[in-house]
């Protein structure tokens, strides 16, 4: 019979035995498929975020949220008449939006840029933002998927790992972060995967691993704020350090007063500017206002609601069907309650639910990204739906019914995963489009002001927008024409008309404009260039 140990030391000498060799082979080759399987994605993502960036105006028109960034990014870099404004320029970043380890990770990234080709690396648009966007947003999401898998299955079985790792990537919310999309919200889903790594990791022992958790979770506060929601996650683990008698109540104090204590000042070393009054009186009004926009709205409309089913239709196009939800949810309290990865779960949902419960609350806007923190460590316990090795069989006494428990339930996720992939090429099509379409028309229409009559040129090709609101369902016609031919519009109906370079770019501008047209609204009868109508 097999002992508990993997190794025997004789005379000074390790000899593992076979079945250690024979794991350790395992991770190895889950660990070399992972690898290769993120490669292929950091490449693949790398060809389209080396796009729409020609220079500042083709970012400002193509990527709104990055060309308001990497102004303040550029200031960064900029040496002063002095050492002390040079390090004043890098530490007072001025965008208070998001925590200073965004903005100085970001300056790293950029810095080689600077130092070899000096002033002219301000005008290298393109490079610039192609490795943010890599290093800042892609490269975080593939490590933390990586890591969310291994929690799930400590790569023991390489068709598990790698479907957890691929399904997590090819989330379309996931991918619309990390196409034209430098942000923080990789480095605070990473923060929150090495978090609950390092919980995992110290096994209740309240060690080393529990402070390291501490410091992953301040990572995450100072970056964007939401590591403050792990507050409830961290209770659970010291909880359940006292129910199982690893801990008593005394050093369940004490090991709960380190965690805060390195937590915060992990959370004022990554952003120094708060130590400093007035900067902390800018930063402050900054994040107030910040709260008061994301609460309720960025506009005086009655459009923004909160709630749960304000959310879902978001969270169904960024993540998954509402019945893929559900099913998760259930799959995850399920597994808090049996199987020897129960704590892991347990900790998981203590950080799902408060964060959650917040968004759903108080969040009037909806970037679907705000959830990728929480959605990513939930949606790595889909393999739980699916028992690779078919070992979880529930109903041990209706086989029949097993098999048709697993044949739905896999037929689901498949389904859900193939929905996402369809997501997935969907946008990556509607990007390599965008610079195309930027240089076939102009950006401003002929007729930008409601009650304008213009002529349009007989010299030229135009494509033509013809909408009408007052009917049911509103009508969105594209042409493509020349000139003479005069073009109007009031509140509800009428023509735009956008000069384009030639009729080749005109009609390519028409083709592609009505199909994802009718992509962002369904409900209205849009007809393209070619005079049918398109259905999806």
């Amino acid at each position: 019979m097999r002992d508990n140990f993997t190794s025997t030391t004789i005379k000074g000498y390790t000899i593992k035995k076979p079945w250690e060799s024979h794991y350790m082979n395992k991770k190895s080759k889950d660990r070399a498929v992972l690898i290769i399987i993120g490669l292929l994605y950091f490449i693949l993502l790398g060809y389209l975020n080396a796009q729409g960036i020609r220079d500042e105006h083709m970012l400002s028109l193509l990527s709104q949220d990055e060309s308001i960034q990497y102004p303040y990014l550029m200031h960064m870099l900029t040496p002063g008449d002095s050492l002390f404004e040079s390090l004043k320029n890098i530490f007072a970043y001025q965008h208070y939006f998001y925590g200073f380890p965004f903005y100085l990770y970001s300056a790293l990234v950029v810095l080689p840029i600077r130092l070899l080709f000096g002033n002219q690396a301000f005008s290298m648009t393109q490079l610039n933002l192609f490795l943010l966007r890599q290093m800042v947003s892609v490269l975080p999401m593939i490590f933390a998927a990586g890591i969310l898998t291994y929690l799930q299955t400590k790569f023991r079985n390489i068709w598990k790992s790698a479907f957890i790792f691929s399904f997590l990537l090819c989330m379309p919310a996931v991918i619309r972060n990390n196409v034209w999309f430098w942000h923080p919200d990789g480095m605070t889903t990473l923060g929150a995967a090495l978090t609950l790594l390092f919980l995992d990791r110290d096994h209740l022992n309240f060690k080393n691993n529990f402070y390291y958790a501490a410091v992953a979770c301040g990572f995450t506060a100072a970056t964007k704020l939401v590591g403050f929601f792990f507050f409830l996650t961290i209770a659970v683990y010291l909880l359940s350090g006292w129910i199982q008698k690893k801990i008593n109540l005394a050093k369940l104090t004490i090991h709960g007063i380190r965690f805060i204590l390195i937590f915060l000042l992990v959370f004022l070393a990554l952003n120094p500017l708060l130590l400093i009054p007035q900067s902390r009186n800018q930063i402050l009004k900054i994040q107030a206002q910040q709260n008061y926009f994301v609460t309720h709205g960025w506009q005086d409309e009655d459009i923004y609601e909160t709630g749960v089913l304000a959310w879902l239709p978001y969270l169904a196009q960024g993540y998954g069907s509402l019945l893929f939800l559900v099913l998760l949810l259930i799959s995850s309290v399920t597994s808090c309650l049996e199987g020897e990865r129960r704590l892991h779960h347990l900790l998981i949902l203590g950080w799902v639910l408060p964060y959650s419960i917040y968004l759903f609350c108080f969040i009037a806007v909806k970037p679907i990204h705000y959830w990728l923190p929480i959605m990513l460590p939930l949606g790595s316990t889909t393999g739980n739906l699916v028992p690779f090795d078919g070992s979880y069989r529930p109903f041990k006494h209706a086989e029949w019914l097993n098999n048709i428990i697993f044949l739905g339930v896999t037929f689901l996720i498949g389904i859900q995963f193939a929905q996402n992939v369809k997501m997935d090429i969907l946008q990556i099509n509607r990007v390599m489009d965008q610079e195309r379409l930027l240089l076939a028309c102009n950006s401003e229409p002929m007729n930008n002001q409601a009650g304008q009559m213009v002529n349009l040129e007989s010299s030229r090709w135009y494509r033509v927008e013809v909408f009408d609101q007052s009917i049911s369902p509103a009508l969105r016609q594209f042409l493509v024409l020349q000139g003479p031919y005069w073009v109007s519009y009031s509140e509800n109906a009428g023509k735009i008309a956008w000069a384009c370079t030639s009729q080749e770019s005109a009609h390519f501008s028409a083709e592609r404009l009505a199909f994802y047209y009718k992509v962002d609204h369904p409900e209205v009868n849009v007809i393209g260039p070619d005079g049918v109508e398109i259905v999806r």
